[in-house]
């Protein structure tokens, strides 16, 4: 038996959707057809899917491919290629069935793999097989694809990554060119929501040989199957993305290109989308003064602030210093009630098993507060370091220094001449820069989460993982979120994220002290630009402009 997961029903009421739209506009629509507009922070190394890893690129790579499901505005699983996809009972097998008409998109610069004419005398499908040489590629060392243990409940997937065993041997079959069946060690309540990432993209593996090491490397190397594709890339300057005739989902692609362009100066963001050289960019709190009639501004709730503990400082390595200063916080004595009080470490932007991950999981555990058990995990680093007192030193910037000088001061009420702390007032970008090579003692700091998916997150504070600014390192909370992968529903998925977000707390790595929202900002006539919930992918395939 297996339950049957009606993609198919979801891309129906899309294109009949569009098709109603498409008529109540009447004749000609001059909205559509334009060109839109959007900064990358930085520039591609590469636009490989298998080895995506940053958010910049991840924005390329999600206009230029389509994997099996993507992720939408709310949220929710939708179709990609896969027109339809059942569930075995047990959870542990996935079956896709793929578009007939989903095609890799040719261009001339091919010519040096399928001959002159290529791109007008050739068809190319996206298959099954594709998918599969995609996810060997994924586990084999030689790619050291970013986010590969984040797929490891697929069987064999582990000991082929560490090369154990062959390739072959992956749990991901193509039974015929459009049935791709994956087979999984344990169930897996977010095993769909971890198909969107970039690197589960499909790849060709007869372009992907040919291009001779150099796949993504540039336009003769970039063969895409998504909305749009690889027409142009200045190198310094921008990707130029032309919409893709060869796309044949449900859902017609309206603009007529996308030019993604390089900048890294984020203080200019908001300036570029209020006179309209930007369609849509992400805005940073600090410069949302520099908008104005022509910007409409969205809010993500995507932040959470708190207390970020460098756990690689020689004082702060010891977790009873930094367990004594969390037990010695108090949110109420910080004068801020225009705050959210924050629920947990993960913002609620997140989600799990398609459900949002606060609705589910609840509150995280906080460790109680206590004037006696603070002091006397103080005492017990006081006696590991053989001293009399520690020195910390904590990094805000200007909005928060009222509210941080209050808990020094409580600290100081509670340890007394233990504990000798200071405050340096910073800029945004300080505090960045500061965050990101690790030159912190204690900051209060913005977690912005990465990506929707509340696993994604938690994984990202392993201890090899780039995403780790804090320097945090434990066998018991990486266990913990590797157990996520074995759970069979989403609740039960959701309590093992809870249990690793509260050890995160717990151990005093950062303790959240209130909710914020992240900013996306629109030029006016640009309209029906779409932004996943926690910021992480934007989707410009309906995107209008109204003049």
């Amino acid at each position: 038996m297996k339950k049957s997961v009606c993609l198919r029903v979801v891309s129906l009421l899309t294109a009949i959707l569009f098709v109603i739209l498409t008529f109540a506009s009447c004749g000609e629509d001059s909205s559509v057809g334009r060109t839109f507009f959007y900064p990358m922070e930085k520039e591609p190394k590469s636009l490989d899917p298998q080895i995506c890893a940053d958010t910049s690129t991840a924005i390329a790579v999600g206009c230029m491919y389509e994997g099996l499901v993507k992720l939408g505005e709310n949220g929710e699983i939708l179709p990609g290629v896969a027109e339809t996809m059942s569930v075995s009972d047990d959870g542990m097998t996935y079956t896709f069935t793929l578009r007939s008409n989903a095609k890799w998109h040719i261009i001339n610069k091919f010519e040096y793999i399928y001959g002159k004419d290529c791109h007008k005398n050739m068809t190319l499908p996206v298959t099954a097989h594709d998918f599969v040489f995609a996810f060997q590629r994924i586990f084999s060392q030689n790619t050291n694809s970013p986010g590969a243990d984040t797929l490891y409940a697929i069987k064999n997937s582990a000991a082929v990554h560490m090369g154990t065993m062959i390739p072959e041997h992956l749990g991901v079959k193509a039974t015929d060119d459009r049935t791709l069946v994956i087979t999984l060690e344990t169930p897996s309540a977010d095993f769909l929501t971890l198909l969107t990432q970039p690197i589960c993209a499909p790849c060709n593996e007869e372009f992907f040989e040919k291009t001779g090491g150099k796949y993504g490397l540039g336009l003769n190397y970039t063969m895409c199957n998504g909305p749009f594709y690889l027409s142009i890339w200045n190198s310094g300057t921008n990707l130029y993305l032309k919409k893709n005739v060869d796309y044949t989902s449900a859902e017609e692609v309206l603009p007529a290109a996308v030019s993604l362009y390089f900048n890294s100066d984020r203080s200019s963001y908001a300036s570029k989308v209020n006179e309209g050289t930007y369609d849509a960019a992400p805005i940073d709190r600090q410069y949302l003064s520099k908008l104005g009639e022509n910007a409409v501004i969205k809010e993500i709730s995507n932040i959470t602030w708190g207390f970020a503990f460098n756990c690689t400082d020689e004082s702060l390595s010891d977790a009873n210093l930094r367990i004594a200063l969390c037990k010695a916080i108090d949110f109420d004595t910080m004068g801020t009630p225009e705050m959210k009080r924050a629920r947990g470490f993960l913002p609620s932007s997140c989600k799990i098993g398609g459900k949002n991950y606060r609705d589910a999981a609840g509150d995280a555990d906080f460790p109680m507060k206590g004037e006696v058990s603070a002091r006397q995990y103080l005492q017990n680093a006081l006696e590991t370091a053989e001293k009399s007192a520690a020195t910390v030193t904590v990094i805000c910037v200007n909005e928060h220094e009222t509210a941080i000088r209050r808990v020094i001061q409580q600290w100081q009420k509670v340890f007394g001449v233990e504990i000798n702390a200071s405050l340096k007032v910073c800029t945004y970008n300080e505090l960045e820069s500061a965050l990101r090579s690790g030159s912190y003692q204690i900051a209060f700091a913005p977690y912005t989460a990465s990506t929707t998916s509340a696993v994604l997150n938690l994984r990202g504070f392993f201890t090899e993982s780039k995403s780790n600014r804090f320097g945090y390192s434990s066998a018991v909370y990486e266990l913990l979120v590797n157990k996520i992968a074995s759970a069979a529903t989403s609740e039960q998925a959701a309590q093992y994220c809870k249990k690793a977000e509260s050890t995160l707390i717990s151990d005093g790595v950062f303790y959240p002290i209130y909710e914020d929202t992240g900013y996306f900002a629109f030029y006016n006539n640009s309209v029906d630009i779409t932004i996943t919930p926690s910021g992480e992918s934007i989707n410009f395939t309906k995107a209008r402009k109204l003049n």
